[in-house]
């Protein structure tokens, strides 16, 4: 089966995926897949934004040969801008399905009793399509804004922002109509696993008797 993997900022979708993969689940992070995307994609968006998104890494014979991406300067154009972002969202996000859908089928040939898709916008991609049913992961708010102290070194003001600008990031059920599972890590790894560990064994009996 296909899983979907998702949740808000800070509930702890990357704690999920590794309880996965110790499982010998591979999981396909979508985050990463943008990082690539972006290197794939770097005539495109030097179009659209020009060389002040670009630095330069100056190769002898020819100094512009090595030009890439600057993540750094180009997050600060596009998330102040929503018309900036959505033209960037428009180059990568259809490079980032097909790869997504690429490598669902290559784990799926090479056997793998499942596979996970680790998306932060899983629905906004519209990569739930893909999904046989999709889990969500879930947190007290106090909890994820700890986390995310921690985590990102970000001050209290602009984690309660990300947080805020996530307020209407919900589950929801598509035309594909999959089942979706929320599971809570707000109470340590052991839990997170064992509540995991139920849903896997739930979704799995389904696929057994064909629901």
């Amino acid at each position: 089966m296909v899983i979907g993997l998702t949740g808000k900022y800070c509930a702890g979708k990357n704690a999920a995926a590794a309880v996965f993969e110790e499982k010998g689940i591979p999981v396909i992070d979508v985050d990463k897949l943008g990082h690539l995307a972006l290197e794939a994609n770097t005539k495109l968006i030097r179009q659209a934004f020009g060389d002040g998104v670009m630095h330069k890494q100056a190769d002898a014979g020819c100094p512009d040969s090595g030009a890439a991406v600057d993540r750094k300067a180009l997050g600060a154009l596009v998330f102040s801008d929503p018309e900036a972002l959505e033209k960037l969202e428009s180059i990568n996000h259809p490079w980032m399905k097909e790869e997504t859908a690429r490598l669902v089928k290559q784990y799926t040939a090479e056997g793998a009793p499942h596979v996970v898709i680790n998306a932060a916008i899983l629905y906004k991609m519209k990569l739930d399509l893909l999904c046989d049913t999709v889990i969500w992961i879930t947190a007290p708010l106090f909890t994820r804004i700890g986390r995310a102290l921690r985590r990102d070194s970000a001050g209290i003001i602009s984690v309660i922002k990300r947080i805020y600008a996530q307020r209407q990031l919900n589950p929801k059920q598509s035309r594909n109509s999959v089942d979706i599972y929320r599971v809570g890590n707000g109470a340590g790894t052991d839990r997170l696993k064992s509540n995991i560990n139920a849903v896997l064994e739930n979704i799995e009996q389904k696929g057994r008797d064909g629901r």
